[in-house]
């Protein structure tokens, strides 16, 4: 019997055996989440790495959308603009000058003769201007293109793209084996996963819409430019030039906000209670992350009001 108690004895579990297997499965499972987080955060990195400028914001006017085959859309707006667009605008400038020479006509009589066609002659210098202006439309706004895109090249020399700045390895979980806090990193991570993501699709709609858009107002020229030649439509044309202009700072505007978003990212700080507990750590992780999350969303923001704060700006001109 004594034998047998002492077996027993032997075998049976002590209590600090399974506290110990406790912590075993509870640091198993931060380790597996801690890796998670950080996995997440490194590929988001990689992502914000590769937004840039993607060769949209600084190439040619007639290369800024790739092509598939022998026809770009510069081909196209360029056709449509000569064969559909520039009659018309050729039409509306003729309207004009009808109405001008109408104009002219009646203030004319028999002691205002010369007066007259002296007006006549200058109405003929205005027609010959405003043709020509017409004629080389496209070439026009591509040349306003091309002064925008002198001060891309200038700031991309100075300060590189957006994809060639370091962005570090971001690593902001905590150290601790706090299963709550890490399960709550980890919620972070994969909202600002998919924060980050939206923020990729939308620099790259926004280079690409912009580049659209360019090419649409571009093979439209002709008809505002023609309505520029008579008063009561001059502000018109006026405006058509100055959000074509817009348009053009726009793309100078997205490239500042991708070169700097790494920067902003970089001098991010996270606070620390100084409780001298391990909450520190925690909250540090925490208040990074969410810090992290909001610069995401920003850019997001800014990129989307990148063409209204263009127009903010040309419409103090």
């Amino acid at each position: 019997m004594l034998s047998f108690i002492v077996c027993a004895a032997i075998f049976l579990p002590a209590r600090p055996a399974w506290a110990s297997i406790a912590d075993d499965i509870n640091g198993w499972l931060c380790g597996v989440l801690r890796d998670c987080c950080n996995w997440i955060f490194s590929q988001q990195a990689n992502v914000l790495e590769s937004i840039g400028y993607e060769g949209i914001l600084g190439a040619d006017f007639g290369s800024m959308l790739t092509t598939a085959g022998g026809t770009s859309m510069y081909d196209i707006v360029h056709a449509v603009w000569q064969v559909a667009i520039l009659p018309i605008g050729c039409g509306v400038l003729s309207l004009v000058f009808t109405i001008k020479l109408i104009q002219i006509s009646q203030r004319m009589d028999g002691s205002q003769s010369l007066p007259g066609v002296k007006e006549v002659v200058f109405l003929l210098v205005f027609f010959a201007v405003f043709l020509f202006l017409i004629q080389n439309s496209f070439e026009l706004m591509q040349a306003i293109y091309e002064v925008v895109g002198l001060a891309i090249d200038r700031t991309i020399a100075l300060f590189g793209t957006g994809g060639a700045l370091d962005l570090g390895e971001v690593s902001i979980v905590t150290g601790d084996d706090d299963l709550p806090s890490l399960i709550a990193m980890l919620l972070v991570s994969l909202v600002s996963w998919l924060v980050v993501l939206v923020a990729y699709i939308v620099s790259l709609v926004v280079c690409w819409a912009r580049a659209l858009q360019l090419y649409i107002m571009a093979s439209f020229s002709p008809i505002p430019l023609s309505l520029m030649a008579l008063d009561d439509t001059r502000q018109i044309g006026v405006g058509y030039i100055k959000n074509f202009a817009a348009v053009c700072i726009a793309g100078l505007i997205i490239l500042i906000l991708l070169v700097s978003f790494p920067l902003i990212l970089g001098g991010l700080v996270a606070v620390n209670p100084g409780t001298g507990t391990p909450i520190d750590s925690i909250a540090n992780g925490l208040t990074y992350a969410l810090q992290y999350l909001a610069m995401c969303v920003l850019l997001i923001l800014s990129l989307v009001k990148s063409g209204t704060w263009a127009r903010d700006i040309v419409s103090g001109f």
